[in-house]
């Protein structure tokens, strides 16, 4: 779908029939994913989110955003259609769909970072969310498990560029033999889109198209690593231990546990040094 024709989702919301929707503005920030979209309607205003992949992979992740907004973290939950579907496919000849949802709308701007309390928001809010998701029952099970998908990224790099992704796959299996190493659903979004609303007190965490099933120090470290990655290196630690109390507050975690974000944040790296294009000068 090209820019000029953003005219076209209109008629792809049927499913839902939605009273005199207009498109109003497009949300995309970075789309190689997805484009997101806020529709206005006579029922109110709306976010549709047209993913790049099929609706197996895109279902868990607004079933996940379900769960958490009906325990009071708003997520920009998913709106079902008439018939009941969370999503519906779009069809592409000669290649596989994608997938089309209707979100609620979130108002409010992205979580200012740089603010006195931004740690405490941030850990407080994925604490919040670690938590539900443990406890609650019956909470719907992401598409993929995160160690297994880099094991396979790892075998498919090959023995050099996947050298560091696997020698940081082994140390953390290695540790798990001998500690705990808590698993669960994970937000698994390195940039977390963290809103506030001037007018709730209430965070919400939107764009649940990524998670997986893994450690979920996997979120901590990631959301560390956000949370400072534009600050004074002096500065970083402050911020990490102030986020990582808000958190256990909500998510106990013990001593021995929190050996292992070393390990994750040697995960994160090898990711990163992985995808990195490598130089032919």
């Amino acid at each position: 779908m090209s820019p000029d024709g953003d005219q076209c989702l209109l008629p792809l919301l049927a499913p839902w029939n939605l009273s005199d929707p207009r498109l109003a503005a497009e949300l995309t920030d970075l789309g190689d994913r997805s484009r997101v979209w806020r529709v206005e309607s006579s029922d109110g205003p709306y976010a549709v989110k047209l993913t790049f992949d099929g609706p197996a992979f895109v279902e868990p992740g607004l079933r996940i955003a379900a769960v958490l907004d009906r325990a009071g973290i708003p997520t920009g939950a998913p709106i079902p259609t008439v018939d009941g579907k969370l999503c519906c496919p779009i069809d592409r000849p000669q290649d596989y769909p994608w997938t089309l949802a209707l979100h609620t709308f979130i108002p409010g701007s992205p979580l200012d970072l740089t603010t006195d309390t931004a740690p405490e928001q941030a850990g407080d809010l994925l604490g919040r969310v670690h938590h539900t998701l443990m406890t609650l029952p019956d909470v719907p099970q992401p598409a993929g498990r995160m160690l297994d998908y880099y094991k396979g990224e790892a075998k498919r790099l090959g023995r050099r560029r996947g050298a560091a992704l696997r020698r940081a796959l082994t140390a953390i299996a290695d540790f798990r033999t001998s500690a705990p190493l808590s698993e669960g659903v994970l937000y698994g979004d390195p940039a977390p889109e963290i809103l506030q609303d001037p007018d709730s007190p209430a965070l919400a965490l939107i764009d649940w198209g990524s998670p997986s099933w893994g450690p979920l120090l996997h979120d901590v470290v990631s959301w560390q690593l956000f949370l400072t990655a534009r600050q004074p290196p002096d500065a970083a630690p402050t911020l990490e231990r102030r986020f990582l109390t808000a958190y256990r507050a909500r998510r106990p975690i013990s001593e021995r546990e929190m050996d292992g974000r070393d390990l994750l944040l040697d995960l994160h790296r090898a990711i990163q040094d992985s995808w990195t294009p490598v130089s032919r000068a």
